[in-house]
């Protein structure tokens, strides 16, 4: 039997620890004060149980859409248990196929059939398609699986703290995809038979993927000792660099090729134990976020990097929340914004924000319900909502 592999520990910021540019100051972002009696209104509006029609259609079906910039049309699948009560929050899960490089825009049976031996029972499951032209790891597949989860949650109730992405194969690599540059919505990854190393210029990827987004969220990793692509010894090492600098990445090497499924059996319930051990936090304490020149990948939860500063070495910051203050650590960062809850902060005390051990900020604030409507659109989270943006300009 395969042993497991497991280390969860908190952040290591002694590892991390970065030297914050000279001359911060800071800017509270404008908002209308006499919106803050509206913010409270509508705060309990979004956190009220919407009423979800008891009539939506459950059982398997296809849909589509497309995402604007683009030409192609989005496929998707979509299982709703029969036992779907509206009344009830359900987990989402979310299957990212293998063999992108000869795929159609479609799913496959085949390929579906594969990913459904994979399915964690009593919650919705979503199959989404990738194609030569749209692999994982494109700026389309970025976009498209955040909008399939807003879809679906727009007709389901969901857990918003309860979405997982499943990959296998190349769905595996575009599972470590989203932990590096999409971790938001996610309550942890699960990638079979796959590797991050894939995710590389010479591939197209998107954005650089840098594995110390990794420490963010959990990750469940299972790969082959003798797979022809993604072999165990490739991987292994990467992922002991994670853990050892505060990742949380549980991961089995077993016996067998990269084709077939035969360690299934073996490492279902495994897998099912890591989901079942975690649930999301909208608010973490602590965050380190690391973004390359072009930034197209920003955020982070409740921070926000403002692109970089051209100098050497990289360009990230750690932000750790104690009670009412946030301690900042950057390097070659330009900006953040701080997005401010009052499920996060007290709003009746003053929040303080703290760069390189200097107090650059120390003022009460007051909710916007502009802030809370603007991002309570974006994201489609009721677990996650925001009073007030905080500007930090880093030079």
């Amino acid at each position: 039997m395969a042993k497991p592999y497991h280390r969860s520990v908190g952040l290591l910021f002694a590892v991390f620890f970065l030297d914050l540019p000279s001359g911060v100051c800071s800017e509270l972002a404008v908002g209308d004060p006499g919106s803050e009696s509206l913010y409270w209104q509508r705060l309990e509006e979004i956190r009220s149980e919407k009423d979800y029609p008891a009539d939506v259609t459950r059982g398997t079906f296809r849909r589509s859409h497309k995402i604007d910039g683009f030409e192609e049309t989005f496929h998707y699948v979509v299982d709703v248990p029969e036992t779907y009560d509206p009344s009830q929050k359900m987990d989402v899960h979310v299957y990212l196929h293998g063999g992108v490089g000869m795929s159609a825009n479609r799913i496959s049976t085949r390929k579906m059939n594969r990913l459904k031996r994979l399915r964690v029972d009593d919650a919705i499951s979503v199959y989404p398609s990738a194609s030569p032209s749209t692999k994982w790891w494109y700026e389309s597949q970025a976009k498209n699986v955040v909008e399939i989860i807003k879809q679906v949650k727009a007709s389901y109730n969901v857990d918003d703290n309860r979405v997982f992405l499943h990959g296998l194969s190349d769905g595996a690599g575009g599972a470590y995809y989203f932990a590096s540059h999409l971790p938001t919505p996610f309550a942890g990854f699960i990638a079979l038979i796959g590797s991050p190393h894939v995710l590389r210029e010479r591939h197209r990827a998107f954005g650089t993927t840098f594995p110390g987004n990794f420490i963010n969220k959990p990750i469940f990793a299972l790969n082959t000792k003798e797979d022809q692509f993604f072999p165990a010894e490739s991987v292994v090492p990467l992922f002991d660099a994670v853990n050892s600098s505060g990742g949380d990445i549980t991961y089995f090497v077993e016996r067998g090729e990269h084709y077939g499924m035969p360690w299934l059996a073996a490492r279902k319930k495994d897998y099912e134990s890591f989901v079942a051990r975690y649930t999301r936090n909208p608010y973490p304490d602590s965050l380190y976020w690391q973004i390359d020149e072009g930034g197209e990948f920003d955020r982070i939860h409740w921070l926000i990097l403002h692109g970089t500063l051209g100098g050497e070495g990289e360009s990230a910051v750690i932000a750790k929340k104690t009670g009412n203050a946030v301690y900042l650590s950057s390097n070659n960062v330009s900006a953040v914004t701080l997005l401010i809850s009052s499920d996060h902060f007290d709003l009746g005390e003053n929040i303080q924000l703290w760069s390189n051990q200097v107090l650059v900020f120390d003022e009460k604030i007051s909710p916007d319900v502009a802030v809370l409507e603007k991002w309570f659109d974006l994201d489609q989270d009721r677990s996650m909502l925001f009073a007030k943006e905080i500007y930090l300009d880093a030079l």
